[in-house]
Formats: structure tokens, C-alpha cells, sequence
């Protein structure tokens, strides 16, 4: 229910759409009640033998007694519980007869043709403003919807994305809340005018022929229980629907990602043989919703029918009965009243399939809007532009969910301008280390400090802003060499900084041989460069922002040694002047470091220059060995 409330409070928050939609909505079905009355006069007076009695020949002497007749009736009205009275009307209904009665025939006919043509349109106008406010309204709400589901993704931490696979999110994000939309609000939005149409010819059945109405609703409960099973079913089948969606997402985004490796071991049939495995249990699970969702249909037609054949009979033997007043006018508008209900009731038993399958959706979307991240900012954050004397980690444990301990007790200093290696061998942790820093993951246990502050106390933001990183993987979007650069700065960056960077990180030299120079657009995963160029390209974005502290995460590690040579240059460049922490396999690369720290299985082993390590850290020496 709570995330039922979710939708409706981001709807409201374009009430004025809700409200002029709900007026249209309202005036819609005001006016389909009306035009079917018009076949009492049309069938009980138009068609009538000639009267002597009649009275009123012209348009302004009919319209003046009918006015006579609206005024006597709203100053009788007695207030708001009589107008679900039956004997309210039953002085309104006698003298709108006599008024018929005694009005020239041709006077009618023409009065009634001109008042359909106009009611029609009226219901048209309605209709289509009806439609417009509430399609803004649905398209609004979705935006919104979307919008918050992206946040939501963008703003969770590393460990998240740790447990959850791209194709899920990207079926939440997209599949799932189009589900709600076409299904949830517009079906929803349906509902509510499908209601008020049925209230308004139920209203008006009821008001011509109480017992005959209360005989055409015998098959309601039956029909009721049923449509209640179907939807259990649906909804069943939806879950399971949208669960093998997010799993087949899941593998094409996986096996897309991965063609290299997939060709390279000849694994095309093993990768068709799984998709087909998932994409057959699909088609089994959304043939039987489809199955139970298409009986609803026909069930609605039958319940119909049976209603139309009932009233047929017991209406048909009140008009052919002498004593009987419903006349022939009479019943021609309670069919056309009951009649019109069936069309709705139609639609409001679609609709409840719909959203029992959209509830399947809903929760799962409901699942991210109502998650929050690990990582947010204290209600006392502090502001912090500079780093001006050291960062200390004390006494840092750290450990995934369910796993074994990554760090444990890690204590160490890097003071402003040294430059600290961190090395081990792989799994001991040395990426870890470096990512609670800018607070990717947060540390279970311990302190970690810039400058005498713990990084809990400093916003997320000012925090993040301290640090340029280069990791192993490199990163481009594709977009321009320019706007991939500026990407590294929260600030404004001129094109003159834009070629600064390029040039301290080496990279100028093959952006300038680029179709397009720095407004070259980069292919998908930047394959249109090397692994090098992407590699300073960087390098170039982590300096941009002139940030103070700069992280190098086994930055040249998958490069061949001659891009290996420009990647160090364009690194040994860009860190003059700054902190700078370096992750690195290959010991050639730290060897002229401040610092350097040896990691093995998560604990420091060894702590110093390179003389000092080969002299007393025996996992140091074997390393360098």
C-alpha cells in the first residue's frame, strides 16, 4: 500500500492536470447520461398519435415552461440526501410528461436532433480534454518516476553495483516502470473514468426502474469471484515474467560485454544454448499469463450478454403489460443505460488484470525508490576545499558483506607532497585500501583522517573533490575527447585547461592527429584509441580539476611496455607538486616513491623507502625478486 501512495503523491504534485482532467472526466460522462435519455421523449412523443391538447408550438414557449418547471424543482430540492431519493424526481419526471405531451411533435424532433448533435459534442470535447490532461498527468508522473530511479542508482554505493547486475537495473529502469505507466496510472486513471460512467447509467437505470435493475446485477458476485481468481493468477505470472526479463537482460549485457573472450574461446553456441534456455522459460511464463489475461475478456462478454437477455425478458413483459407504466421510451433508454454500463464494466475488469500485473512491477521499482545508500553525508558535514598536511589511516579493518576480512588493523601516514606506493600481491587488498579513501565503501571499523578529520565528518562531495583517480580499467563515454576531459571537473573548465591537462598528460600529441581534434567523438569504450591514448586520456581528466591528491590504480598494468613508457611519462608529469598514492604490480614504477607501503593478505608487512624494504621485509624482496 505504501508504494500505491508513492505513485499517487508523485501525481499530485501536478494536481492541476489531476483536477482539470477529473472536471472534463465528470463533464464526460454528465453528458453520455443525458444523450441517452433523449430516446424517452424521442420514442414516447415524437412517434406519439396527434394530440389535440397541444400547447406549446414554438422553441421560447417550450423553453419558458421548461424553465418553469427546472425552477419548481431546484426550490423543492431539500438538500443532498434527497438526491438519492427516488420520490425527489418523481415530481420533475410528471411534469417534464405533461410538458412533452402538450408539444407540437415536429417541434420535438427537431429540438432532440439538435440536443443530440450538441450533447455529442459536448461529450466529444469532453473526452479528448479528459484524454490530453490525463496523458500529461501519466507522462509527468513516469518522468519523475524514472528520473528518481536513475538518482537512486546513481548515488549507491560501490557494494551495490557489487551485488546487482546492469540488465536488472536496466529492466527496473526502463521495462518495469513502462509497465506501470501503461498499466498502473493509465489503467488506473481508466478506472476512475469507466466508475464514474458506470455510476452515472447505473443512476440512471435505477431512477427509470428500480427492480429491473436490481434483476440485471443477479450475475455480479459470480463474476466478481472470478475475476478475482484470474488475477491472483496474473499477478503470479507476472512476477515470474519480470524476473526472467532481468536475468535475460542480465546475460545479453554480460555476453555483449565479453564478445572478445566469447570468440576468442569459440563459445557462441554455449552462449546461444543459455540465452535460449532463459528466453524459452519466458515464453512459457508469458503464455500463461496471456492465457489467464485473454479469458478475462470473453468471461465479461458472457456476463454481458446473460444481463442483455435478462433484461430483454423481464423489461420486455413490462412494456407488453396493459397496466404497466414503462413505456416503450422508458425501455429503450434503461437498455441503453444498462448497455452502456457493459462497456465499462469491461474495461474495469481489464484494467483490474492490468494492475495486478503492474503491482508485480511496481513493487520491484518500489524495491530501489525506498533504498537508501550506505554512503551519505552526515547531518554535520563539514565543508572541506584543501588538503594542507596529511591523511592517516588508524587501526582500518574492512570486509564485504558476508565475506572474510579484507583489512585488518591498517595504520599509515602520507603527508602532504610524498608520493606512497602501495603494493602486495593480488587479493591483498591494495585496491580496497585506496577505495575507502574517497569513501567508495565505507570502513567497518577504525579511523581514517585528512588533515585531523575523520572522512565521515567531511561531504561527500568537498571529499570526492580532493581526489583525481586513474584506475586500471580506462573509462571514456562516448562523447567528445573534450567533454571526456572536462568530465573530471565539477567547475567550468576553459578549453585552454582542457589543453593544459592534455599536454601535462602527454595526450595532446594524438588529439592534434584526430579527425577532429578535441571535438574527435569517441566510439563505444573508446576503441577507436589505443589502449595508451585512452589510458593518458585519463590521466587528463583526473588533472583537470587541479585536485590536490592524486590516485594512480595499477594505471599502467595492462599496457604494452611501449605505451606503458608514455603512460609513466605522462604520470611522472602530471604529479609534480602533488600527493600521490600509486598502486602498481610492476616495482619499476614506484622505486623513486617517498613511501612505500607492502601489503600481504590485508595487513601491512613492511613500511619504507626501497633500501630500507629489500634490507628487512622479506615479502618486499620477494616481490622485487
Amino acid at each position: 500500500m505504501k508504494d500505491v501512495i508513492k505513485i499517487y503523491k508523485a501525481m499530485l504534485r501536478y494536481w492541476g492536470y489531476l483536477v482539470t482532467g477529473l472536471v472534463f472526466m465528470l463533464s464526460y460522462a454528465f453528458f453520455s447520461g443525458i444523450s441517452i435519455t433523449m430516446a424517452i421523449p424521442f420514442f414516447d412523443y415524437v412517434f406519439q398519435s396527434k394530440s389535440q391538447n397541444i400547447i406549446y408550438r414554438t422553441f421560447p414557449a417550450f423553453l419558458q415552461a421548461l424553465q418553469s418547471i427546472i425552477n419548481d424543482f431546484l426550490n423543492a430540492f431539500t438538500g443532498f440526501k434527497a438526491f438519492f431519493q427516488q420520490q425527489t424526481y418523481q415530481p420533475l419526471l410528471n411534469q417534464l410528461k405533461e410538458l412533452l405531451s402538450a408539444t407540437d411533435p415536429y417541434l420535438l424532433l427537431w429540438m432532440i436532433s439538435i440536443s443530440i448533435v450538441t450533447l455529442i459534442l459536448l461529450k466529444n470535447i469532453s473526452f479528448y480534454g479528459n484524454r490530453i490532461m490525463f496523458a500529461n498527468l501519466r507522462g509527468l508522473t513516469t518522468k519523475d518516476i524514472r528520473s528518481n530511479i536513475f538518482r537512486k542508482y546513481l548515488f549507491q554505493s560501490m557494494s551495490f553495483f557489487g551485488k546487482n547486475k546492469v540488465g536488472d537495473s536496466l529492466v527496473r529502469m526502463v521495462s518495469d516502470v513502462q509497465i506501470v505507466s501503461d498499466l498502473f496510472i493509465g489503467s488506473l486513471l481508466g478506472v476512475l473514468r469507466n466508475i464514474i460512467l458506470l455510476l452515472v447509467n447505473a443512476f440512471i437505470a435505477l431512477l427509470l426502474n428500480p427492480r429491473l435493475f436490481i434483476i440485471s446485477l443477479v450475475l455480479l458476485p459470480v463474476f466478481s469471484y472470478l475475476i478475482n481468481y484470474l488475477g491472483k493468477k496474473i499477478k503470479k505470472y507476472a512476477k515470474r515474467i519480470q524476473g526472467k526479463s532481468s536475468e535475460m537482460f542480465s546475460d545479453v549485457e554480460e555476453t555483449l560485454n565479453s564478445m572478445r573472450i566469447v570468440k576468442g574461446f569459440s563459445r557462441e553456441d554455449h552462449e546461444l544454448g543459455k540465452f535460449n534456455q532463459i528466453n524459452n522459460k519466458y515464453f512459457r511464463f508469458w503464455r500463461k499469463s496471456l492465457l489467464y489475461e485473454s479469458f478475462s475478456i470473453p468471461l465479461s462478454e458472457m456476463n454481458s450478454t446473460l444481463m442483455g437477455v435478462i433484461v430483454l425478458i423481464v423489461g420486455g413483459r413490462q412494456v407488453l403489460s396493459p397496466e404497466s407504466s414503462f413505456t416503450a421510451g422508458y425501455f429503450v433508454t434503461f437498455m441503453l443505460a444498462i448497455f452502456s454500463m457493459l462497456h465499462p464494466l469491461k474495461e474495469v475488469t481489464k484494467a483490474y488484470t492490468e494492475i495486478r500485473r503492474a503491482l508485480v512491477s511496481l513493487g520491484r521499482i518500489s524495491e530501489i525508490l525506498n533504498r537508501s545508500s550506505e554512503i551519505v553525508d552526515h547531518p554535520d558535514a563539514l565543508s572541506k576545499n584543501s588538503f594542507d598536511k596529511r591523511i592517516e589511516y588508524r587501526n582500518v579493518s574492512f570486509s564485504y558483506e558476508n565475506g572474510s576480512e579484507v583489512l585488518s588493523n591498517v595504520s599509515f601516514i602520507v603527508n602532504k607532497g610524498e608520493k606512497v606506493a602501495i603494493i602486495g600481491a593480488s587479493g591483498s587488498g591494495k585496491t580496497t585500501l585506496v577505495n575507502l579513501l574517497p569513501r567508495m565503501y565505507d570502513h567497518k571499523s577504525g579511523l581514517i583522517l585528512i588533515d585531523g578529520i575523520p572522512i565521515e565528518d567531511i561531504r561527500l562531495r568537498d571529499l570526492r573533490n580532493l581526489f583525481g583517480t586513474v584506475t586500471q580499467e580506462s573509462i571514456l563515454f562516448s562523447d567528445t575527447v573534450a567533454n571526456n576531459i572536462r568530465y573530471g571537473s565539477l567547475q567550468e573548465v576553459s578549453e585552454e585547461e582542457i589543453s593544459r591537462a592534455a599536454e601535462i598528460a602527454y595526450a595532446a600529441e594524438f588529439i592534434e592527429r584526430l579527425p577532429a581534434r578535441y571535438e574527435t567523438v569517441l566510439d563505444a569504450r573508446a576503441s577507436n584509441l589505443s589502449g595508451g591514448q585512452q589510458q593518458r586520456l585519463c590521466i587528463a581528466r583526473a588533472i583537470v580539476g587541479d585536485p590536490p591528491i592524486l590516485i594512480f590504480d595499477e594505471a599502467t598494468s595492462a599496457l604494452d611496455t611501449e605505451a606503458e613508457i608514455k603512460v609513466q611519462q605522462a604520470i611522472e608529469q602530471a604529479t609534480r607538486n602533488r600527493t600521490v598514492i600509486v598502486i602498481a604490480h610492476r616495482l619499476s614504477t614506484i622505486l623513486s616513491s617517498d613511501k612505500i607501503i607492502v601489503l600481504d593478505k590485508g595487513r601491512i608487512v613492511g613500511e619504507g623507502k626501497h633500501e630500507e624494504l629489500i634490507l628487512t621485509c622479506e615479502k618486499y624482496k620477494l616481490l622485487y625478486e
